[in-house]
C-alpha cells in the first residue's frame, strides 16, 4: 500500500470537491489517501506564510511517520506546500525522507509547460518551482490565475505582497507592512511590468473574474475532469 498525503487548499484543510475527486479516483487497492490537517488560512487568523509553514511542518511529520511508501499531493495553497516539500526532498534537504511521486493541483508555483493534459499556458502566480528527482505531475485549468497566469499579468502583485497579509491584531498588521516594504526594497517582486509583457496587462480583470466567479480555480477541476485525470496518472505511473 502507498500512502497519499493530501494537503488541502485555502480554508479547506479537510477537503472539498477538488481534493475529494482526486482521492476518490485513486486506485484504492494500491493507494490510501488521507488529508494532512493544517491551518489552510489566508489572513483570517494567520497569514498565508504562517499557514504554509505550519502545513510544511505537518506534511514533513506525516511523511516521517508513514510506515509505507508515500505520494505527496496538494491543491492550491496545499499544492505550494506539497511541491516545496517534494523539491526540498529532491534536493536532499531531508535525507531521511523518501517520496515516490508528487501530484499538484492548481499549484501557485507551477512551471510553464508542466501539466497533465493540454497546457493552459502561463505559470504559477507566485513564480515557478521545478522539482528534481521526484516524478511530479501537475494539473492546471485554462484561466486559473493561481496556476496558469500570463507572465505580464498584474495579479502577480497580489502574490508578491500578500504573503503576510493578516489583520487579526496590530502585530500581524505591522508584520504585513514590514514584509511588503522588505519585498519592494530588496526587489523580490516578479517583473510582470516589464515592457515585453505589456500585451498581457489587459487580462487582469478577466483572470480575477475567473478566480472569483467563473470557477476556473474550483469547479472546473471537477467539471472538466482535471482532478480525476491527475489521479488516473498517479494510478498509471506510480508502481
Amino acid at each position: 500500500m502507498i500512502d497519499v498525503l493530501i494537503v488541502g487548499g485555502t480554508w479547506a484543510p479537510h477537503g472539498e470537491p477538488v481534493t475529494d475527486t482526486f482521492a476518490r479516483t485513486l486506485d484504492h487497492s494500491r493507494f490510501a489517501p488521507r488529508m494532512v490537517p493544517y491551518p489552510a488560512d489566508y489572513g483570517r487568523e494567520v497569514s498565508y506564510a504562517q499557514s504554509s509553514a505550519a502545513g510544511k511542518a505537518a506534511l514533513l511529520e506525516a511523511i516521517a511517520e508513514s510506515p509505507n511508501r508515500v505520494v505527496v499531493a496538494g491543491y492550491s495553497q496545499g499544492a505550494a506546500i506539497a511541491g516545496d516539500v517534494a523539491a526540498e526532498i529532491g534536493r536532499g534537504l531531508w535525507p531521511e525522507l523518501e517520496v515516490a511521486a508528487c501530484a499538484l493541483i492548481a499549484d501557485p508555483l507551477r512551471p510553464a509547460g508542466a501539466c497533465v493534459g493540454p497546457d493552459p499556458g502561463g505559470y504559477g502566480i507566485a513564480g515557478q518551482r521545478w522539482i528534481a528527482d521526484i516524478p511530479t505531475f501537475w494539473s492546471a485549468t485554462p484561466g486559473d490565475p493561481i496556476t496558469a497566469l500570463p507572465a505580464g499579468n498584474a495579479l502577480r502583485l497580489v502574490a508578491d505582497l500578500s504573503r503576510f497579509y493578516c489583520l487579526s491584531d496590530p502585530e500581524a498588521t505591522l508584520r504585513w507592512g514590514q514584509d511588503m516594504a522588505d519585498t519592494v526594497l530588496h526587489r523580490r517582486m516578479q517583473r510582470w511590468w516589464a515592457p515585453k509583457n505589456w500585451s498581457a496587462w489587459s487580462g487582469a480583470l478577466a483572470y480575477a473574474r475567473g478566480y472569483l466567479t467563473d470557477g476556473r480555480h474550483t469547479t472546473d477541476y471537477v467539471r472538466h475532469g482535471h482532478a480525476a485525470r491527475l489521479a488516473e496518472t498517479i494510478n498509471r505511473e506510480v508502481a
